[in-house]
């Protein structure tokens, strides 16, 4: 894979209580405009908790003109029914701990200010039906069947999904392919939350680094984000 986040190209950035570290050079002219965040927050995760989200919406708040967080409810029963659950009991699993996550979310916010008029949270069902978002979701579905490079990273991330979340013992192909869905629901932010959002450039983030955002951004994939998508690693400076 290329070396897209080389430190001499894309120094990491501090400001103030977090670092910021763009994978790419049009992902630091992405961050340099700071016009659009999507903030995605992952169920079962413990690094999302209140206090951390609360600092983080507030930094968010004080650096970018437009926030949106996302919340992914709809993909999240993918993750249940790879791990053996029944569809129904799946469906109330996963209902179950998205509303508990939408609240801390909410509490989060809430307690720097909440959302500004612009700002955003969203369910990602409540995004889904969009016809941009509908598009690059099959887009994002075909070529996971015709890039190796792709699927195999897909897999790779979705089996230790499925080991964090306490599956023992080989994993069927089934089973991967169910989970892969959870992955596959969130590419189309990544090549077009400019879009889904209507903003003219958007930058997507997580506190570590995501092999599929890299494979994504750095060119090593047939999916490729245009210019005015960008990605980047947020983390506590401390």
């Amino acid at each position: 894979m290329a070396p897209v986040g080389d430190a001499g190209l894309n120094p990491v950035i501090q400001r103030g209580l977090f670092t910021v570290e763009p994978l790419t050079e049009a992902s630091r002219r992405v961050w340099e405009r700071r016009e659009h965040a999507v903030f995605g927050i992952s169920p079962g995760n413990s690094y999302f908790q209140v206090a951390r989200m609360a600092e983080l919406f507030g930094w968010l708040r004080a650096e970018f003109d437009r926030v949106d967080a996302v919340i992914p409810d709809s993909a999240l029963v993918h993750t249940y029914l790879a791990l053996g659950y029944e569809p129904q009991r799946a469906a109330k699993k996963a209902r179950g701990e998205i509303n508990v996550l939408h609240n801390r979310v909410t509490r989060a916010w809430d307690s720097v200010g909440g959302p500004r008029a612009a700002d955003g949270l969203h369910r990602m069902s409540d995004l889904s039906s969009g016809t941009v978002y509908r598009e690059k979701l099959a887009e994002c579905e075909r070529v996971l069947g015709e890039d190796d490079v792709l699927r195999r990273t897909c897999a790779e991330m979705s089996r230790e999904v499925l080991r964090i979340r306490g599956h023992e013992g080989p994993l069927t192909a089934d089973q991967i392919e169910e989970s892969m869905r959870y992955l596959t629901a969130e590419l189309p932010f990544f090549l077009a939350s400019t879009d889904i959002f209507g903003v003219s450039t958007s930058l997507n983030f997580y506190h570590r680094t995501l092999p599929l955002a890299e494979v994504v951004f750095s060119g090593e994939s047939r999916l490729r984000a245009p210019a005015r998508q960008g990605y980047a690693t947020i983390r506590p400076a401390r």
